[in-house]
């Protein structure tokens, strides 16, 4: 590396001071020789050159035995766990998540359980909680009331089978004024 700057460095400077191409050269040769260690770039690490001529040497059947103890390397819960992540295999835990509200408002959906792929759990859950917040500004609207804030969380946890992170729900939390004597209320008060 420091070879490489300090060529790259000679060359800049015999460059700007406009040499000719052999010149260059020379400089750049005569930097390098200085004193760094150039390694040969196409050198084959022995390691690969021995694995390659042992292979070579094999009969069919010990590289299909090779290629059988290979796969059971497939076969580990880790490897499995990971097929299931990606889709490759079923999780039953995914397959049977059942998704519910637990609000005390009727007219949003989920009231009855129901299931929701993973992938699309993010999406479906805000729009659950979106639904919480229509209502929200809807009781904010009145003529007694303001709507003070709401705000919507999403929770994540990691299925135990397939160690894939879901949306495993939501949260919407919103605060509403109330004016008890049924008066107007001071629209820019928000205590």
């Amino acid at each position: 590396m420091i070879g490489a700057v300090g060529a790259y460095g000679a060359y800049n400077s015999i460059y700007a001071s406009g040499a000719t191409l052999a010149a260059r050269s020379n400089a750049l040769h005569a930097h390098v020789n200085e004193g760094a260690v150039v390694m040969p770039v196409a050198a084959t690490p022995e390691v690969f050159s021995n694995a390659q001529t042992v292979r070579v040497g094999k009969s069919p059947d010990d590289l299909k035995a090779e290629a059988e103890n290979a796969s059971k390397v497939m076969e580990t819960p880790a490897a499995e766990r990971m097929r299931k992540r990606l889709g490759i295999e079923k999780c039953e835990t995914c397959e049977n998540r059942m998704y519910v509200d637990g609000s005390n408002e009727s007219d949003v959906s989920f009231k009855a359980p129901g299931h929701i792929d993973p992938a699309a759990a993010p999406a479906t859950v805000m729009a659950h909680e979106r639904e919480h917040v229509a209502n929200a500004v809807q009781e904010g609207n009145k003529p007694n009331a303001k709507l003070i804030s709401a705000t919507v969380t999403l929770h994540t946890s990691i299925c135990p089978e397939c160690g894939r992170t879901y949306v495993s729900g939501g949260l919407t939390r919103t605060a509403i004024k109330h004016t008890t004597d049924g008066s107007k209320m001071n629209k820019n008060a928000l205590t």
